[in-house]
C-alpha cells in the first residue's frame, strides 16, 4: 500500500475511487441558505442505503480541495456507528454548526462543490480511504487541505 500512496497523485486517487463506488456532488452557493437543508434536500433524492463514506469540500472556482472527511465509524463488531455521510456534513466543526461553519467557508472561498462516495465496511473503510486521501495530498503538496490544517 505504501507503494501506491506515494506513487498515486491526489485527484488520480480520487477518480480511482470515485469509479469503484456510487458517488455524487452537490454546490453550495449561497451562504445565507442553511447548509443543513441543502443536505438533506440533496440526499432526500439519492437512493443509496449505505451512506457512508468520504467527502471533499472543494472551491467551486478553482476546484482546490480545502478539506477531506469521513462519515462513518466502524465498531468493533464491523457494524457502521449512526453517524453516516449527510449527518456527518451537518454535525458541527470547530464549535460552530454546520450553518456557520459552510456559511463561513462560502463567504471566504466563494461557491463550494461538496463531492462524495459511498463505501462498504469491507474492504476499505472510510477511515482507511480519508487517510490515504490525506496521505496522498500532503506528498503531492507538501501540506495538508486549507481547512484541515485548522483541526
Amino acid at each position: 500500500m505504501q507503494e501506491l500512496i506515494e506513487k498515486k497523485h491526489f485527484e488520480s486517487l480520487w477518480s480511482t475511487i470515485r469509479s469503484e463506488y456510487h458517488s455524487g456532488s452537490f454546490e453550495y452557493v449561497t451562504p445565507t441558505k442553511p447548509f443543513k437543508t441543502v443536505v438533506t434536500s440533496h440526499f432526500r433524492s439519492v437512493r443509496e442505503r449505505n451512506r457512508y463514506g468520504v467527502y471533499i469540500i472543494r472551491q467551486k472556482s478553482t476546484m482546490d480541495v480545502l478539506y477531506v472527511g469521513k462519515g462513518g465509524t466502524i465498531k468493533p463488531n464491523g457494524e457502521f456507528k449512526d453517524q453516516d455521510l449527510p449527518g456527518r456534513l451537518k454535525a458541527e466543526r470547530a464549535k460552530l454548526n454546520s450553518n456557520q461553519w459552510f456559511g463561513n467557508l462560502c463567504n471566504e472561498y466563494g461557491p463550494l462543490v461538496i463531492e462524495y462516495i459511498f463505501l462498504s465496511a469491507k474492504p476499505e473503510s472510510p477511515a482507511l480511504v480519508e487517510a490515504k486521501l490525506i496521505q496522498v495530498y500532503l506528498n503531492e503538496f507538501g501540506k495538508l487541505p486549507d481547512k484541515l490544517q485548522a483541526f
